[in-house]
């Protein structure tokens, strides 16, 4: 098989697609602006290939001789020209499938909610104009990032805090993400389009309270909590963290699909498995 790229290798969803690939014996080529790092992460494993998603040379020289690629990067005011470069340097090297990791279905429809969501909504659209096969994916709320955050708050003393304590997420497990793309990038065919990944169930900030309480054997308070206001000057991250936080509170990300379980022929992973599993982890390391 010919070598898969993946951009972002060095984050935590790259890292876990990069391993499963690995697992499996696939010839994995992760183009990176931190060589050493991945080097440290992946060893002799993965043909790491420095480069910048600003620089066509590094990027062209990233893409040569690879048929799949896995299009990932951080939030930032760049997302969309920096995708849209990768895309067309895959294009023009004849690159035959593309798996793209978007934004959550609720930041990007309808459009105007978020800087973020409209950034991942413009390198879909010009994916679509592309004759290259593609599909790009839509976790819902990642339960390694929202949900570690909440434990981990709730392990040093403090409550569950929420705008909208009633406003349900339907978390989806990291790795649940990274299952489906390594499964779309070696399917033999795919619909294409865009798919919206969540977790089996919804879940409120009191219910997570509950869920967490039970856990640790004590009580856990939930408390209702007006976001800080953001900064006039701040950054394109903090802005678009911001406007996720308000849709989340209205009510946006309350969803489940059924989308993961038909692609991987089981459920997706829990919030209740996650919370027992990483407050595990948490108290091993604990001591």
């Amino acid at each position: 098989m010919s070598p898969i790229l993946v951009t972002g290798a060095t984050g935590r969803l790259g890292q876990l697609v990069v391993e499963r690939l690995v697992a499996q014996k696939l010839p994995v080529h992760a183009l990176t602006r931190h060589p050493d790092a991945a080097r440290q992460l992946f060893g002799t494993t993965v043909r790491i290939v420095p480069g910048e998603f600003a620089d066509r040379i590094s990027l062209d020289t990233a893409v040569r001789g690879i048929d799949r690629l896995l299009l990932l990067s951080p939030i930032s005011q760049s997302l969309a020209a920096s995708q849209i470069a990768v895309v067309n340097a895959a294009k023009a090297a004849g690159v035959r499938r593309i798996v793209k990791i978007s934004g959550s279905d609720w930041t990007i429809d309808p459009p105007g909610g978020s800087i973020a969501g409209d950034a991942h909504a413009a390198v879909e659209q010009h994916l679509r104009r592309l004759p290259v096969e593609s599909v790009c994916l839509r976790p819902n709320a990642w339960m390694q990032v929202s949900l570690a955050n909440t434990i981990k708050q709730v392990r040093a003393g403090y409550p569950v805090t929420a705008a909208n304590l009633d406003a349900g997420v339907g978390y989806i497990d990291a790795r649940d993400i990274a299952d489906v793309a390594v499964h779309l990038l070696l399917a033999d065919r795919i619909a294409g389009g865009a798919l919206n990944l969540t977790g089996p169930d919804v879940k409120t900030p009191r219910q997570i309270a509950d869920l967490i309480a039970t856990a640790l054997g004590r009580r856990v308070a939930a408390i209702a909590k007006a976001p800080s206001p953001i900064a006039a000057d701040a950054d394109f991250e903090h802005r678009a963290i911001a406007q996720f936080s308000t849709l989340i509170a209205a009510g946006c990300a309350a969803v489940t699909t059924d989308v993961v379980a038909s692609l991987l022929g089981r459920p997706p992973r829990s919030v209740e498995a996650f919370i027992f599993e990483h407050l595990a982890a948490q108290a091993a390391l604990a001591g």
